[in-house]
């Protein structure tokens, strides 16, 4: 399963963690907080992304298998539980590249002024995931760039956002007024916009799931995570702080924030424009390498547990000339077709674009007709799946504490078990309150038609996942 030559160094791999985690779209909506999104960016730094990191960061140099996430859950709960994590985990991602290339889409259109129909959104987002997919089957040595310049365009383009609005607000005022008593947390946007923040800071698994392609996993993971972490954190509150200083929180769009923020600080004149169709271009291009990104860590874990029997042996073809995924990769481009062939049919019109992985998407996009709002609501299982895919890690990671205290730990996280606790328990509370809050949050009127489409959906996907699973077990004798 390994690519041919190890070759990724520890600069790459923190291009890689910048890459699959830091997230450009969702910064609109983050600051769509307020003034209090820097303390919350704090609070769930230490409360979620800190011990997630390091229980990733000792798993991965623990148990360095392609498998990542897959491969602990398994070692922790055995094969049937491996299974059913390694198939939510994939369907996640696999309804993640029609909802990302269907935001490129609107994107693109939006950055060129074009008046296009729902079909030829359809076509630019199934045209762009054959793309994707035919780069993820490449050798991952040849296309280590494509996420190295994504990391490098994220980076661009936060800190343009963080600084020049910032130096706009000081010059003309600041649009939101930031002092000390605003900036308090407020439990209310804690709740309502929990998932976004935890969603900024997932992937980190992709990298110890690319393991088998670095030149020593054991010492660079734990230094990826530590200066990758840092480096996103800061990019995200200087983004927000960008994007609060030249627009007021009421007219903060959750999709089209950043491209707004732009307009306010460097204005409508021709040389701004081209500057900003520029960054627009960048803004694209991160789409595709975030999903090229996730593929390294997604598609080999699929694979990892196609070849040890927990889903089925087809899905375990590599390219024989890159040694990289070729039939799941094949799926995943079939997966975005149907998606986008369903989104043709049911859209009645031109829609407004929408953050595909904010909170409550769906609730979020009251514009849309609700043909397209059916539409987001399967979009919505992506999100939902994906949260669900890292339930089991924290308590497998203090289950392979426990049970194997003889393996070799070259990376242990510091400070006993106050340390192991911690890690387990406090970042599973707050995974188990992101999926609570994409349901229902105190005081917001209950969606019915939200909770029913995507419960059903997330139903329908479970009862998919064990017929797959149980065809999986028929290869293998019943195991």
């Amino acid at each position: 399963m390994n690519s041919h030559n190890k070759k990724v160094s520890m600069f790459g791999i923190i291009l890689i963690a910048v890459s699959s985690v830091l997230v450009v779209d969702t910064i609109s909506a983050s600051a769509m907080i307020g003034p209090s999104a820097f303390v919350w960016w704090i609070i769930m730094f230490l409360l979620f992304f800190v011990p997630y990191g390091l229980v990733t960061a000792e798993l991965g140099t623990s148990f360095p298998d392609e498998g990542g996430i897959v491969d602990w859950v398994r070692r922790a709960f055995g094969d049937k539980v491996g299974a059913r994590i390694a198939w939510i985990y994939w369907v996640n991602y696999a309804l993640w590249i029609p909802a990302a290339f269907y935001l490129f889409a609107l994107i693109f259109t939006q950055i060129f002024s074009l008046d296009v129909s729902p079909w030829t959104i359809a076509g630019i987002a199934i045209f762009m995931s054959w793309v994707k997919c035919l780069i993820t089957m490449q050798d991952i040595e040849n296309t280590l760039w494509i996420p190295n310049i994504g990391s490098i365009f994220k980076s661009i383009i936060m800190l343009i956002l963080g600084f020049c609005g910032i130096y706009k607000g000081f010059d003309l005022g600041f649009a939101n007024e930031i002092t000390f008593q605003n900036m308090m947390p407020s439990l209310e946007a804690g709740m309502n916009y929990l998932p976004i923040v935890i969603f900024n800071f997932m992937g980190f698994e992709v990298i110890a799931g690319a393991s088998g392609v670095m030149k020593d996993p054991q010492k660079d993971i734990p230094k990826a995570v530590l200066l990758g972490g840092t480096m996103i954190a800061f990019f995200y509150v200087i983004a927000t702080f960008g994007i609060l200083a030249t627009i007021p929180i009421e007219q903060i769009s959750d999709s089209t924030g950043i491209l707004e923020s732009l307009v306010a600080i460097f204005g409508n004149s021709r040389l701004a424009q081209i500057f900003i169709i520029f960054i627009g271009c960048m803004f694209l291009y991160t789409i595709v390498s975030n999903l090229t990104t996730w593929a390294m860590g997604v598609n080999r874990a699929v694979v990892y547990a196609a070849h040890e029997g927990l889903l089925p042996k087809s899905l375990s073809t590599l390219n024989p000339k890159t040694g990289s995924p070729k039939t799941v990769a094949l799926w995943n481009g079939i997966i975005s077709t149907i998606v986008m062939v369903i989104y043709g049919i049911i859209a009645g019109k031109p829609v407004k674009a929408c953050t595909t992985d904010s909170h409550h998407a769906l609730a979020e996009c009251t514009k849309q007709s609700s043909n397209e709002a059916l539409f987001w609501d399967i979009f919505s299982l992506g999100a939902v799946t994906l949260l669900m895919s890292y339930i089991l890690l924290f308590p497998a990671f203090f289950k392979l504490r426990k049970t194997l205290k003889d393996t070799h730990r070259p990376f242990l996280i510091p400070g006993g078990e106050p340390a192991l606790y911690y890690c387990t328990f406090v970042p599973l509370i707050v995974l188990l309150m992101g999926i609570l809050f994409f349901f229902y949050v105190p005081g917001v009127p209950f969606n019915k038609s939200y909770f029913i489409n995507v419960g059903g959906g997330i139903l329908i996907t479970l009862i998919i996942g064990e017929i797959v699973i149980y065809k999986a077990q028929k290869e293998n004798g019943g195991r």
